[in-house]
């Protein structure tokens, strides 16, 4: 319940009590004005007491949450603004990264593109020289290195005294 609310309810049945007892038909008590008069002020002075004691509850509450307020904002404002500036940072160097990856797969891709079209052009070129090493008498070869050798040994040989 509000304070204000409690208040005008308050004061509602004040005005309901000094209704039925202006009424000289319903004061029964035998009251006279001067001692009903007397009770309103009573009254109203208990619910001017009990307003300014809410008055100051919500004084209190409202005092709290601006302290509150006032520490969010020197405390965690500044954190969450270096927070924000570290993440904006940690943002650009992913952005930064992420370029240069795109560069590099360019470059990969143009240098597999480059490759395919090497082999591609040579292709038949490399065909034939795989044919011609594959046609080549290895044994013959060998035998004719042995028989230069022979040749050659003597000679090589005799060269040496010359020296």
């Amino acid at each position: 319940m509000e304070p204000q609310n409690v208040g005008e309810n308050m004061a509602g049945d004040a005005v309901e009590n000094i209704a039925v007892n202006a009424n000289p038909a319903a004061n029964a008590t035998g009251k006279t004005p001067e001692s009903l008069t007397e009770s309103l002020l009573t009254e109203m002075r208990d619910l001017s007491r009990k307003r300014l004691f809410f008055q100051k509850v919500a004084t209190g509450c409202m005092a709290g949450i601006l302290v509150l307020v006032f520490l969010v904002c020197v405390i965690i404002v500044p954190k969450a603004i270096t927070t924000l500036s570290h993440i904006n940072s940690v943002s650009v160097k992913a952005e930064n990264s992420l370029d240069e990856i795109d560069v590099m797969t360019k470059g990969i891709t143009s240098a597999t593109d480059s490759l395919n079209e090497l082999v591609s052009g040579n292709s038949a070129s490399l065909t034939e020289a795989v044919t011609s090493l594959s046609q080549i008498d290895f044994d013959g070869l060998n035998q004719a290195i042995r028989d230069l050798q022979d040749a050659a040994g003597p000679m090589a040989a005799l060269m040496k005294r010359f020296r």
